[in-house]
């Protein structure tokens, strides 16, 4: 898996004495809060204070959220000042440092500035780590297909904390670095998902698995089910949509495992590399978008790679079945009943609710063969799931009140936030098939969402379950300034990464 070349190399945490200037590309950046002026900044020279005061006074300076500004100031060891403008004191959280730092990188790029130091002296309640994660996130860009810039802006390469005396320096520079990493394979996600869809295939996904079980070493395993494999299985569900492409389809597994372990996870994420719908074809306007119909997959495989660099003391196991649904002369059709490999039938009344019929048997066979502890899908499943929470959350709904909540809780400190929908016995009804146990949708215009969830359900068997709904937070995001619109968001990575090693730190 390629990761991003802008990615931060270099985290250093020091004290004021300590710190040092390049001669260029250097940039001080200062945090201000909302009308908190003059600034409170312990390496600020005075004359650059008074020209920022000045600045202040005039109303150009304010300290809103989001709100940053630069001085070139050539004449000094830092060559620039950034003033992060933090807003009120008694908002602030981490979510609004993330994106007010998304909010600077712009500048720190039109500037050319390779070298920060964040000064944090008088300011020990920020939460570097996210600042650290979100200039990652930021910095992001997907050019695989571009021509090279003859002299592209250098991305921040380095970001030097500068701290007080009372601050345990190791332990800083240790969280920071794990928001590096976390945010590194986020963005290795956001690569698996930006890449076109000729590219990146069923066969493509299974060749990224192999690889990061391959740098994992004896602690990751991967196996694929092929077609012949699956046959034999009978997961007629996924094969069913595969049957219109000619990319074969597959099943991966990448299994972490700890000699310490006490509990296994699972981690499911929906693959399907190309989604024209099948017979129940999709409208042409933005079908390009399709190739985003993998971000489950894309976030399952990120995770994986962290894990593997983490080691946490708990067992992983990241599961994608992947396939591409096209209208070919082979292709399933509405109206056809086939029998997953739990032995539950379903009829087919929509091809394009398809990402449900491979996690069907993903699902149901993880639960039978692995017995985990418990199950977490990841899936760009339904655009219901837009009309109801639009781009700001992903929903989640499950059988099992203390995940949901633990995963709800990551979210809020992840700002990959989640919002519960209901998950009832009504719903289940809604999906009770007439000439087989399941339909693959519900009623038209009815709880998509959560009939879409319903049907999963009917594959988790008894155990604690969650179905995280991606489907408005994968790509098209606009109200974060450190996720780029035009590509997908990486959802779930840091999520998922956040509530692994807080389940570890819990036993």
């Amino acid at each position: 898996m390629k990761l991003s070349a802008d990615a931060i190399t270099t985290i250093t945490v020091c004290n004021l004495e300590e710190m040092s200037w390049e001669e260029n590309g250097s940039c001080l950046v200062v945090p201000a809060y909302h009308k908190e002026f003059p600034l409170n900044s312990a390496v600020l020279a005075e004359e650059d204070e008074l020209v920022l005061q000045a600045l202040a006074d005039r109303e150009v300076l304010t300290g809103a959220a989001g709100c940053c500004y630069y001085l070139p100031v050539p004449s000094r060891a830092y060559g620039g000042v950034l003033v992060l403008g933090l807003g009120d004191r008694d908002k602030f959280d981490a979510e609004s440092l993330r994106r007010t730092t998304g909010e600077a990188s712009s500048l720190l790029k039109s500037n050319k500035i390779s070298r920060i130091g964040l000064d944090l002296v008088n300011f020990p309640e920020l939460p570097a780590p996210a600042f650290v994660e979100s200039l990652n996130l930021a910095q992001y860009r997907f050019e695989t297909y571009k021509k090279a810039a003859e002299n592209p802006a250098p991305a921040v390469q380095e970001i030097a904390l500068i701290v007080g005396d009372t601050v345990d320096k190791a332990s800083l520079k240790e969280s920071c670095d794990l928001a590096s990493l976390i945010s590194v394979a986020a963005n290795g996600a956001r690569h698996l998902a930006n890449t076109a869809s000729n590219d990146m295939t069923p066969m493509a996904l299974a060749a990224a698995a192999q690889k990061i079980a391959e740098e994992g070493g004896e602690q990751c395993t991967c196996t694929i089910f092929d077609q012949e494999h699956m046959e034999e299985l009978g997961m007629n569900a996924l094969l069913g949509v595969a049957r219109g492409s000619d990319e074969p389809p597959f099943m991966i597994f990448l299994e972490y495992t700890h000699p310490e372990a006490t509990q296994t996870v699972a981690l499911v994420g929906k693959g399907v590399t190309f989604d024209t719908g099948g017979i129940s074809l999709k409208p042409a306007g933005k079908m390009n978008e399709m190739k985003f119909d993998m971000c489950g997959a894309a976030v399952v495989l990120a995770t994986m790679m962290a894990v593997n660099h983490l080691k946490p003391v708990i067992n992983v196991i990241g599961v994608v079945p992947t396939v591409e649904n096209m209208p070919g002369g082979s292709a399933q059709t509405p109206g056809e009943i086939v029998r997953a490999c739990n032995g539950k039938t379903i009829e087919v009344l929509n091809t394009d609710a398809e990402g449900r019929l491979i996690l069907a048997d993903a699902l149901a066979y993880t639960v039978e063969s692995r017995k985990p502890d418990c199950i977490v899908d990841l899936a760009t499943l339904t655009g219901a799931v837009v009309i109801a929470l639009g781009h700001a959350a992903a929903g989640v709904l499950g059988t099992d009140e203390t995940l949901i909540s633990a995963l709800l809780a990551a979210g809020e400190r992840t700002g990959e936030r989640l919002w519960q929908l209901p998950l009832w016995e009504d719903h289940d009804k809604l999906m009770e098939g007439t000439f087989a146990d399941l339909n693959n949708i519900g009623p038209d215009r009815e709880a998509g969402t959560i009939t879409g969830a319903a049907f999963l359900k009917a594959f988790t068997g008894d155990t604690p379950w969650a179905h995280i709904d991606i489907a408005g937070v994968s790509y098209g995001v606009r109200n974060k300034a450190y996720l780029k619109p035009d590509y997908a968001s990486g959802f779930g990575v840091r999520l998922l990464l956040d509530w692994l090693l807080n389940q570890t730190e819990k036993d």
